[in-house]
């Protein structure tokens, strides 16, 4: 068996035990002051200074108060489809499409108060960080919009003027206040803020759809002064006018209280430098094909993301897994009135952490990334040149099998997570991975096909403890297993004691992976367990 349930204990175990105490800290009274003292000292040795929040200790929790701010491109499918279908050519400009919006978002943050949190297929993260605790969140709240129609302009001056009119996207915009917990999202090079709570959940809903705009919460504009839409909040977006009056409020107060402007440099600047960037070969020219695709032998989780780029990019068959705690946001605001924290971000790096493990060094597989609560993987089984579809998606059924089942001991073993559940949406098809956006340590991994897309689209629709299968995957589901789903391809608390049941009572073997699992790591603390992007 791939997956056992004592190894499971074992590791469960040897997480909690290791995981280190939790320091909450305020923002404004306890983190912010020690910050701005350290980036005064940084400053004055001609140091780089990381933005608020950046390279948290992993035993260091946050609470602020924020402007999330999530942007989706609602046509990106017209980029990364060819005549209704994926082929090489067609993700080849779809990655060089993201390419574009990605780099375009981090360099419209520079000299800003907004920073980027993360960059999800179509779908980008950024944040400002109210410093005044909501106590003047209109300052803030003009702040994200004025980063919003900053991106807009270097996005649509880069398409124009260095693309070629190439991508033309349609943008939407979600945005919500609130308090939120800050942790740490990464390690190595890829350090970065993870905000945890329903500010952020829900600008993520505000975002999803297809009419462009910017949709505010109704929190937003009872902060702006205007009328709450209670259940239109997703249908009726800022007016010009309104946000036109917003920034217009916010420069009337800079120039009353003498304050320097935020906005950093010019649209035009930007772009220009950009352009010159492209002239010395210092970034990938976005209008010419620069993605070479390779296939890569399983196991998966010997990817290394660090050795990906336009140039050396995988490309193959694989199984996509989306798994996300159902019912984590609730849990995380009663955490932030219960005063208890730091139990909630414990229990979440222990839960993520065996997560990984499962996927990793139970069946070979590769994390992409951790999205909230809501972990994010490839798997596929094969030889040196050919993915075995068929093997490849019995592989990743056991997988979501041992998910599930690897997070129930973590409920038996933790308190208060009796709550939660376990959403699994999966699929499977050609897919590309590579690292995209600003070169170096800022840019970014990306797996994203269609794929992808409906293994998120099916974990968002599944209910609190279900499993279900996109319809590529399904065609290739083993017919014992398939007696476990219903007509929509779905199933309710699927372990992997149940996979493993299914297959051995119906003559079909659970045959051994294609490499020697690993045995587990042997780290001094859950951050390293729970994080490796090696």
């Amino acid at each position: 068996m791939l997956w056992r349930k004592d190894v499971a204990q074992r590791r469960i175990d040897k997480l909690i035990r290791e995981a280190p105490a939790v320091d909450v800290r305020n923002f404004r009274d306890d983190y912010l002051p020690h910050y701005k003292l350290r980036a005064a000292m940084l400053q004055a040795e001609s140091k780089a200074v990381a933005p608020p929040l950046h390279n948290l200790p992993k035993s260091s929790a946050v609470l602020v108060q924020t402007i999330q701010i999530y942007i989706c491109i609602t046509n990106y499918d017209d980029f990364r489809l060819e005549s209704g279908s994926e082929t090489a050519s067609s993700h080849d400009r779809a990655l060089r499409f993201l390419h574009l919006y990605y780099s375009a978002c981090d360099r419209s943050t520079e000299g800003t108060d907004a920073q980027r949190v993360d960059f999800h297929g179509s779908r980008m993260h950024a944040v400002v960080i109210d410093e005044n605790g909501d106590s003047n969140p209109e300052e803030a709240i003009a702040e994200a919009l004025s980063f919003v129609l900053r991106f807009q302009k270097v996005a649509e001056q880069a398409n124009r003027q260095l693309a070629r009119n190439e991508f033309d996207a349609r943008i939407r915009v979600g945005i919500d206040v609130g308090p939120c917990v800050a942790i740490n999202n990464g390690t190595g090079n890829e350090q970065e803020p993870l905000f945890l709570g329903s500010a952020a959940n829900h600008a993520a809903k505000l975002a999803a759809g297809t009419e462009p705009g910017v949709f505010v919460s109704d929190a937003v504009r009872a902060r702006l002064s205007l009328v709450q839409l209670g259940a239109l909040e997703h249908k009726k977006p800022l007016s010009d006018l309104d946000i036109s009056r917003v920034l217009t409020r916010q420069q009337e107060r800079d120039l009353s209280l003498r304050a320097q402007p935020r906005s950093g440099p010019s649209t035009d600047n930007i772009v220009e430098k950009w352009r010159e960037e492209i002239a010395n070969r210092d970034v990938p020219d976005p209008v010419i094909a620069r993605f070479a695709f390779h296939y890569k032998a399983p196991p998966l989780k010997n990817i290394d993301y660090g050795e990906l780029s336009p140039s050396n990019s995988i490309r193959m068959p694989l199984a996509s897994v989306f798994a996300d705690l159902s019912g984590y946001t609730a849990y995380i605001d009663n955490a932030i009135a219960q005063d208890s924290i730091a139990l909630a971000v414990k229990a979440l790096y222990v839960i993520r952490a065996e997560f990984q493990n499962v996927i990793e060094q139970d069946f070979g597989g590769r994390k992409v990334r951790f999205i909230g609560d809501c972990i994010h993987a490839l798997l596929a089984e094969g030889s040196s040149t050919t993915t075995d579809d068929k093997l490849s998606v019995q592989r990743s059924l056991e997988c979501a099998g041992a998910l599930r089942s690897s997070f129930e001991l973590c409920q038996t073993s933790l308190p208060g997570l009796s709550s939660l559940g376990l959403a699994i949406g999966l699929e499977f098809g050609a897919t590309p991975v590579s690292r995209i956006g600003i070169r170096g340590l800022r840019s970014v991994r990306v797996a994203s096909s269609v794929a992808t897309t409906r293994s998120e689209k099916m974990q968002r629709e599944c209910g609190h403890n279900d499993t279900r299968v996109g319809p590529a995957m399904s065609l290739l589901i083993p017919a014992s297993v398939r007696d476990l789903f219903d007509g929509d391809c779905s199933t309710s608390d699927l372990t992997y004691d149940d996979i493993a049941t299914a297959m051995g009572s119906f003559g079909v073997q659970i045959s051994a992976p294609s490499y020697i699992p690993s045995p587990p790591r042997n780290t001094g603390n859950v951050s390293r367990a729970h994080c490796d992007i090696s």
